[in-house]
């Protein structure tokens, strides 16, 4: 790609067209920090860090901030051992492609544990491969890996409009909250009698199907019952950090 189409391609004229805008607070003072900002093109990720909330950035700064990150940083290398699915090429509607946990890339960097971002989405896809021979109706349907340039550039998964969050927030109702919760509970059994635990069941990780099932989410803290948490240790305010 020429330079002048590349920077076409990266001209940013709305929040939606991003893979992700996240203001950091501080722990304790929770003073605003900087925003993180993510783009996907081609399969390259782009990121950037703003020292300015969300809503006094332009799109211009965004633009011109972004840089591309080394495939070879966050991308597990294609073939893996232990994963064999590989997503087609011709991705069909309806799908979602989960990327490498890019947030907060720079510490990554700064602790020099760069690693993690490939060593993460290579042990969600082994879960991942282990549920698709052993799928459950409560379980996202995963396509494979979505591979490009020689890495996995992503998890290939099914797209569902609302999770239980946005759901409830739109102003819909889970109509059989039994049932529902019985599906739920459904889900998070059959990965334990396959000898996992999921380590980050939350609203935000179960999705609400078109026809009112919950569908569970998110595998990148699961790990074999007993073992401990590594490259991801759940979602803040939902985990015990004791």
């Amino acid at each position: 790609m020429d330079p002048d189409s590349l920077a076409m391609a990266l001209e940013v004229t709305s929040w939606e067209e991003l893979l992700w805008v996240y203001e950091e607070f501080g722990d304790e003072t929770e003073d605003f920090q900087y925003t993180q900002i993510a783009k996907v093109d081609d399969d390259k990720i782009f990121y950037c860090e703003i020292n300015k909330p969300k809503a006094d950035i332009t799109f211009q700064e965004v633009t011109a901030s972004l840089t591309r990150l080394p495939d070879g940083e966050i991308f597990p290398p294609w073939p893996q051992a232990s994963i064999t699915t590989k997503a087609p090429q011709h991705l069909p509607p309806g799908i979602f492609i989960k990327r490498p946990q890019v947030k907060q890339y720079d510490n990554f960097v700064k602790f020099k544990v760069l690693h993690l971002l490939r060593e993460g989405l290579v042990e969600e896809a082994e879960v991942m491969e282990m549920l698709r021979s052993q799928p459950h109706p409560n379980i996202v349907e995963y396509h494979g890996c979505h591979v490009r340039r020689g890495y996995i550039t992503g998890l290939v998964l099914d797209r569902l409009p609302y999770d239980l969050n946005s759901f409830l927030k739109s102003g819909q109702t889970i109509q059989d909250k039994e049932h529902f919760m019985e599906s739920l509970r459904s889900a998070s059994h059959h990965l334990h009698r396959l000898g996992w635990a999921h380590n980050d069941l939350n609203p935000s990780n179960v999705l609400v199907a078109e026809d009112g099932r919950p569908i569970l989410i998110d595998f990148g803290s699961s790990r074999r019952i007993g073992e401990k948490l590594s490259t991801s240790r759940g979602t803040k305010g939902w985990i015990d950090v004791g």
